[in-house]
């Protein structure tokens, strides 16, 4: 069963606000080991107590900030696909919701949706690696990356090695952990970036030989990775 994804319905200013959520709680986390340090200091000399080796601040600082700066890429490329949102919810259940009084009173009883059967069946692993369908604003946001990948490989090596094809994904802004491949395959350099979040399922498959690029959007479900999509 296919579904639509929610990042459609997650307005751009979420992202946003998680972006400086996510900086504020590593920014409360590097205070703290610091104040660790500082007590390991005080420690008296002569004193048996070692301190623990901790990693240098330095390095988490480098990785918050870029995963910032891919996350505020994502947030750019798909602001202009914000418009699409509109069609989401139709003219006239608008007007319904604008007609209702802010003070009136809510009914005695809900109604509740149905819940599904209980089951003890585990989830069959092939559904999970089943193709999903991107929502409007996923596809409008897949054609926004395609173009700035194929202009940005254009413009590099006519025949690009793996490496020069990563080193173009990597200044566009695109992280590491985000990125499967490059590597030679079908005459040219293949690679995979994992665009999901939030809820997002937008995956792009792509091959390029420097001259031609080639890329593909699909959807794919948060329990596997890009890769391992049937498509």
């Amino acid at each position: 069963m296919r579904r639509t994804s929610l990042i459609s319905l997650m307005p751009i200013a979420a992202l946003t606000a998680l972006c400086g959520l996510a900086l504020a709680g590593c920014g409360t986390e590097r205070a703290a080991d610091a104040t660790a340090r500082t007590e390991v200091d005080q420690v008296r000399a002569g004193s048996s107590a070692s301190a623990t080796p901790r990693p240098d601040p330095a390095d988490d600082e480098s990785g918050d900030s870029e995963f910032l700066a891919f996350m505020m890429l994502l947030n750019t490329v798909v602001e202009p696909c914000a418009p699409e949102l509109e069609t989401a919810v139709p003219p006239e259940d608008s007007e319904a919701m604008e007609e209702l009084p802010s003070d009136a009173p809510l009914p005695d009883e809900l109604p509740l949706p149905d819940e599904p059967p209980p089951t003890s069946e585990p989830r069959d692993p092939e559904e999970a690696r089943q193709e999903i369908e991107l929502s409007p604003v996923e596809k409008c946001e897949a054609r926004r990356h395609t173009s700035r990948i194929s202009k940005a490989l254009a413009a590099g090596s006519a025949d690009p090695a793996p490496q020069d094809v990563a080193a173009v994904l990597r200044k566009l802004g695109y992280i590491e952990e985000r990125i499967d491949g490059p590597q030679r395959a079908r005459g040219g350099v293949e690679f995979t970036l994992d665009l999901r979040v939030m809820g997002g399922s937008l995956c792009l498959s792509g091959t390029t030989t420097g001259t031609k690029t080639t890329i593909e959007p699909y959807g794919a479900d948060v329990e596997v990775a890009c890769t391992q999509v049937r498509r």
